[in-house]
């Protein structure tokens, strides 16, 4: 082990990650060096570098934080309390609480959902998966006859729902009610 390797702590990673994503959302990507990254960090440049080769390098971190954000808060309210309908919903609402959460009020948010175009479509595409494959379980362990397109058309209507709602808090209580019109039909026992 080398001596800079010592030094890394994921306490101070954890620092510099924040103080990124802070820069980020004020200000945007383009306008963020690392030399910003590192005062708003309050340590050396070459520390950042340490832990970053470039800027990408960090802005991919923020992206897999999300992403990470993203999947465990849709595991949870899969393997929560309720029926299918209370778990999928809630599931798809906290999906978007952890995007907004991250994004509501920054200025940048087109910028930054431009450059995940770019340099994280794969890690925000295997979330996507992940996320309809855990949906078209929970529905066909509920009974649903054809879960998959039924995941695929929840996913896609929550996503209209995040991208047009006129704010924040109407996206949660906008996608329950989806869910709870589109999978509430197609359990069985329902005519």
């Amino acid at each position: 082990m080398n001596v800079i390797s010592r030094r890394l702590s994921p306490e101070r990673q954890a620092r510099i990650v924040d103080a990124a994503r802070h820069l980020i959302l004020r200000q945007g990507l383009r306008a963020t060096t690392m030399e910003a990254i590192a005062r708003e960090a309050r340590i050396a440049k070459p520390t950042l570098y340490a832990y970053f080769a470039d800027k990408e390098a960090v802005f991919a971190t923020i992206i897999q934080t999300l992403v990470d954000d993203i999947r465990a808060a849709v595991d949870a309210a899969l393997s929560g309390d309720g029926d299918v309908v209370a778990r999928v919903g809630g599931a798809l609402a906290a999906k978007y609480k952890v995007v907004t959460k991250l994004l509501d009020g920054s200025p940048h948010a087109d910028e930054l959902y431009s450059e995940h175009g770019r340099s994280a479509a794969a890690q925000f595409a295997a979330v996507e998966q992940q996320i309809e494959a855990a949906i078209t379980g929970a529905l066909q362990q509920a009974g649903v006859a054809r879960p998959r397109p039924l995941a695929q058309l929840l996913l896609a209507s929550a996503y209209g729902i995040g991208s047009k709602a006129a704010t924040p808090a109407e996206i949660g209580p906008a996608i329950r009610l989806l869910v709870e019109r589109l999978v509430r039909p197609e359990l069985p026992g329902r005519e």
